[in-house]
């Protein structure tokens, strides 16, 4: 794998002209190096033969991560704690910015980020073509395929700024959610992986009671979806959405 890493820092740095910096010798190192040029990397057509080499060292990788199948969870909803990148199900939710085109601060450790990281230089070029540049409205949706990540499709939606909880914030949360899993509904999902969202954490218990009860008035109205995976990353979240999905 070191070879196809070194191969796509070559061609990445010629490509943007990156000044002259010293590239990391050791592996884990190279391979976090890449990924930052590609995070900034701006959403422009490139050879196929630089796809096909990045999908080949995205796909290797991916044999080497532990994948959670959809299977081991029941129907209806459920709690994980873990990284949604390594759920192996129908769909996951991708909480993005206006732009849908991810993260692009170098190996920041946002959901957006690991979701395109993971995905592949297709994804931000996929969701460019969709979009055209332009800036898309909160709790707005797109889909796309999953490329080299273990999920079929992802569903982006452009997350809300929660700083405090008045009626547009709270709207805006029910709709994150909703609208969502409208999206999944209308594509014959049946399992799909759902994000927590930030909050301060004076209204964290508030908000985490908001979206449970969207998802589950949603899940009470539509049959469709089979499995809700509620995914979180901290303890401290799992901790207060487990009494709340109960």
């Amino acid at each position: 794998m070191e070879s196809l890493v070194n191969e796509l820092i070559k061609y990445f740095m010629m490509e943007a002209s990156h000044p002259l910096i010293d590239i990391p010798n050791n592996y884990v190192n190279k391979r976090e190096f890449l990924r930052g040029l590609l995070n900034v990397r701006e959403p422009k057509m490139l050879p196929i033969e630089i796809i096909n080499k990045e999908n080949e060292l995205l796909q290797r990788e991916l044999e080497n991560k532990k994948i959670i199948s959809d299977e081991n969870f029941d129907k209806g909803l459920s709690l994980y704690q873990g990284d949604i990148t390594c759920i192996k199900c129908d769909a996951i939710i991708n909480p993005t910015d206006s732009k849908m085109l991810g993260c692009f601060i170098p190996n920041h450790n946002c959901i957006s980020n690991k979701i395109h990281s993971g995905a592949g230089i297709s994804l931000r070029l996929k969701c460019y073509e969709i979009t055209k540049g332009n800036d898309i409205e909160t709790s707005k949706v797109i889909m796309t395929e999953g490329f080299n990540l273990p999920c079929k499709y992802i569903i982006h939606t452009v997350k809300p700024t929660i700083s405090l909880l008045d009626e547009k914030t709270i709207n805006d949360i029910v709709l994150f959610y909703r609208n969502s899993l409208e999206m999944a509904s209308k594509n014959n999902i049946k399992s799909i992986c759902v994000p927590n969202l930030k909050a301060p954490s004076e209204i964290k218990e508030e908000v985490s009671r908001i979206i449970i009860n969207t998802i589950k008035e949603f899940m009470k109205n539509n049959n469709q979806i089979e499995k809700i995976i509620f995914d979180v990353y901290t303890l401290d979240d799992y901790n207060i959405y487990s009494k709340i999905i109960i």
